[in-house]
């Protein structure tokens, strides 16, 4: 947990949009070291740099699972499926015609 009156307390304070800072960023990007999260308060600014092309891999993961489930609800809709229908059973029907 960040101390009330450390750097990060600090910044979190002078800045608003830092209030999702996270506290800690993974540090399994460099080989041989030991794997435990790294303060962002040590962190440099390497580290913070690989830790936002790490984000963004999440972020792009997330956008493509949540595209797959908006396109696999579509097709089962426009195939005529309801509430608790099957949704892949749905789909294929519609990929069948």
């Amino acid at each position: 947990m960040t101390e009330p009156n450390g750097p990060l307390a600090r910044l979190r304070r002078a800045f608003r949009n830092f209030e999702d800072l996270p506290e800690v960023i993974p540090l399994s990007w460099r080989p041989g070291i030991a794997t435990e999260p790294l303060p962002v308060e040590t962190a440099s600014v390497d580290d913070i740099a690989i830790a936002i092309v790490a984000a963004n891999a999440e972020l792009s993961a997330a956008i493509q699972r949540s595209s797959a489930l908006e396109k696999l609800h579509r097709l089962a809709r426009e195939a005529g499926a309801v509430g608790t229908d099957s949704a892949v059973d749905a789909a294929l029907k519609r990929e069948g015609r």
